[in-house]
């Protein structure tokens, strides 16, 4: 009977690591989808700027009729700003931050019991 519960609670562990792998899985899609559309903003971004020199140059010209599609595209690039930053701030909420050493504050790894820079002996959290 004891070699059947310990199957049972094992096949159970295995349920729950499988979910959370599968929840990570998806997690990194998403992040992955999110740096994709980082990317894309921040091409729309240079473009923008680009595109706001050229006006303002032809402006400094003598060019006549150009404040508004400049002011439009200042406003464009600003959106598009803090459409970056909110995403930025989705990336790191799912995505896990490395333990950091108490002493020396290096990156360490989850099952690290001692910093590999300083040494310090890693206390369990």
């Amino acid at each position: 009977m004891e070699f059947i519960k310990n199957i049972s609670e094992k096949a159970k562990d295995f349920g729950e690591k499988a979910k959370e792998i599968t929840k990570r899985s998806g997690e990194l899609l998403e992040v992955t989808k999110m740096r994709y559309e980082i990317s894309k903003l921040e091409r729309i971004m240079v473009n923008n700027v680009e595109a706001i020199g050229e006006l303002y140059f032809r402006k400094f010209k003598g060019e006549g009729e150009l404040a508004e599609e400049i002011e439009r595209l200042c406003q464009s690039t600003q959106g598009v700003e803090q459409d970056i930053a909110n995403l930025r701030t989705q990336i790191e909420k799912l995505t896990p931050k490395a333990p950091l050493c108490p002493k020396c504050q290096t990156a360490l790894t989850e099952e690290a019991k001692f910093c590999h820079n300083c040494g310090t002996k890693i206390e369990e959290q």
